[in-house]
């Protein structure tokens, strides 16, 4: 069986929609008060989170839908790179906002998992850098599985907004 980068790129947009559809638009990011702001209200803090969130999942999915087209390692490398790019400004994002006291927990969980994200970006780079094309599908399945945890970490976070009474607006795709 043969490693098709053309599949694996496409994975990783496809990843990257999952997590935002995971969020459902009602999660939130990382701890209260790592912002240094006066904290959002309710509505504004799900609107800011919502925004973000969507602005996360286009550009991974238009990363990867650009790059579907490519077959090179090097391509497949930048790819990665870009997707790294796009997720720690989500993560920096995320972490310039203050929460509502309410959802500082859930903001906890969502800034966590998409630190995680990045994490496991981090480490799909290292792993693909010089690898053979066993060692890269080897790369890109472990990097599956991690996401996998993600994505629970995301729904987790979605649970604790909803418990905590924060709705995110429905936004257009």
């Amino acid at each position: 069986m043969s490693f098709d980068p053309k599949k694996f790129l496409v994975l990783l947009a496809m990843m990257a929609a999952l997590l935002v559809a995971g969020c459902g638009g009602d999660d939130e990011d990382d701890g209260g008060d790592s912002g240094g702001g006066e904290a959002l209200s309710e509505e504004d803090y799900a609107s800011e989170i919502q925004g973000i969130l969507t602005t996360f999942g286009e550009e991974s999915v238009a990363l990867g839908t650009e790059l579907a087209g490519s077959s090179s390692a090097e391509d497949l490398g930048s790819g990665v790179d870009s997707l790294q790019e796009v997720t720690q400004t989500a993560v920096d994002d995320l972490n310039a906002i203050t929460p509502p006291e309410a959802a500082a927990e859930a903001h906890e969980t969502l800034t966590g998992a998409l630190e995680g994200y990045l994490e496991d970006i981090e480490t799909l780079a290292s792993d693909l850098d010089g690898a053979s094309p066993e060692e890269t599908q080897e790369a890109a399945q472990a990097f599956q599985e991690s996401a996998t945890e993600v994505q629970s970490n995301l729904a987790e976070a979605a649970t604790q907004l909803q418990e905590s009474g924060i709705e995110a607006p429905t936004e257009e795709p």
